[in-house]
This record gives structure tokens, C-alpha cells and sequence, in this order.
């Protein structure tokens, strides 16, 4: 699951080429191996022009680990639309895009989920964007308890029992701890992504035992 793409530099974008091949970077050589100049190299802008927009390395990752909280709000917004009618769809379809994150880029997830950036200690930008996305997260479950598919309660506390549930279970697939399992050899990105729906299903399927509204 690519969250984003290569992007060239184009003028008058320099903010958004700076965050996308932060992103690279992050993938490929964690928060320790981003440079700013290393960047500014790469899209072929002058040592000193990231600085126009970041003070520092910090600021940059803040704004990396922002983009990741804003595609995950507009991920759960679409998921309202297209299971418009299934909470519990809207709910594991959520589930799977943090997972998949956490699997196909175990750095942007740990710099986002890992402690690294305490969005509630950063920068308004920041804290703003993930309030927005864990509120997308309360709107999924809101919708569910006005259909009566999950149990009624506040809907903030409900959505933090699901995110503990989904975090925990992505921080374990990005740290390696959990694996899929399978008796034959996993050849492609397509079976390994079947295969780990199929365990997150099952574990999925465990937790909404206390969530789904019985009466």
C-alpha cells in the first residue's frame, strides 16, 4: 500500500516535493538517514531552498507524519461512502489501511504511531490533522451505533478501544513481531496483503464480539 509516489520537483510546489521524497526517505532509510540537503539534491533545488519551508529536520517530519494523519482521514471518509450501509466494513476497511501501512511502510508508521512525534506536543498543523483523523475514526463509529450495529455508549471511547486494537495490531506487523503465516512460499505483494486480511479478519472478528450491539 503506497501512500505516495515519486513526484518531481515543479515550481511553486517545493513544500509538497520536499514531504513526498521525505517520504521516500523515510521508507528506505528511517528518521535517521532524512537530510535536508540530501532532499533538496534529489529534486535539484539549491542546499539552502528546504529551509524556506522547514527550520529544521523536526519541522519536516512533522509535516511527513501529517500528510499520513490527512490521507488517513480522507481514507475513512471514503470508507463512509463506500460502506455506507456496513459499519462494520467502514470499521475493518480502516483497520486494513493502517495495517497495510504498518506492513509496506513500517517507518512512516512508527514515526506517525511510535512516539517519535507526540502530535499532541507539535506544531497546530499537526495536532489538527490527527484530531481530524481520529475523529473520522468516531464518525465510523457513530454511524454504527445509529444503526444499531455497535453497542451504544460514547462514541469517543468506543473509537479509542478500536485504535488501541488496531494500533497494537499494526505496531506488531510493523516491529515484525507479527507475521503472516502460511504453509507455501508467499511470491507476490498480492498474496502476502490476502493472506494478512485473512489473519486481521479473524482477529478482527474477535474484537467486534464487545463491540457489536446484541439487544
Amino acid at each position: 500500500m503506497k501512500m505516495v509516489g515519486p513526484l518531481s520537483y515543479h515550481h511553486g510546489d517545493l513544500r509538497n516535493s520536499l514531504v513526498n521524497v521525505g517520504i521516500e526517505m523515510l521508507n528506505n532509510k528511517g528518521v535517521a538517514g532524512i537530510s535536508l540537503r540530501e532532499i533538496a539534491r534529489s529534486i535539484g533545488v539549491g542546499h539552502n531552498a528546504p529551509y524556506r519551508h522547514f527550520r529544521n529536520k523536526q519541522e519536516l517530519l512533522e509535516a511527513i507524519a501529517e500528510d499520513g494523519f490527512r490521507r488517513l482521514k480522507a481514507r475513512n471518509t471514503r470508507l463512509e461512502l463506500e460502506f455506507a450501509s456496513d459499519p462494520e466494513g467502514q470499521l475493518f476497511e480502516s483497520a486494513m489501511h493502517m495495517i497495510g501501512v504498518a506492513a509496506e511502510q513500517p517507518n512512516l508508521f512508527q514515526l506517525m504511531f511510535g512516539g517519535h512525534i507526540q502530535a499532541q506536543k507539535s506544531g497546530a498543523s499537526l495536532k489538527q490533522a490527527a484530531d481530524e483523523a481520529m475523529q473520522s475514526l468516531v464518525g465510523i463509529i457513530r454511524n454504527g451505533q445509529l444503526k444499531r450495529v455497535f453497542i451504544q455508549g460514547d462514541p469517543m471511547t468506543l473509537a479509542l478501544s478500536a485504535m488501541s486494537m488496531i494500533q497494537g495490531l499494526a505496531i506488531m506487523v510493523s516491529s515484525g513481531k507479527l507475521k503472516v503465516q502460511s504453509r507455501m512460499q508467499v511470491s507476490s505483494r498480492a498474496e502476502h496483503q490476502t493472506l494478512l486480511r485473512g489473519m486481521v479478519l479473524q482477529l478482527f472478528d474477535v474484537f467486534l464480539l464487545g463491540l457489536k450491539d446484541s439487544s
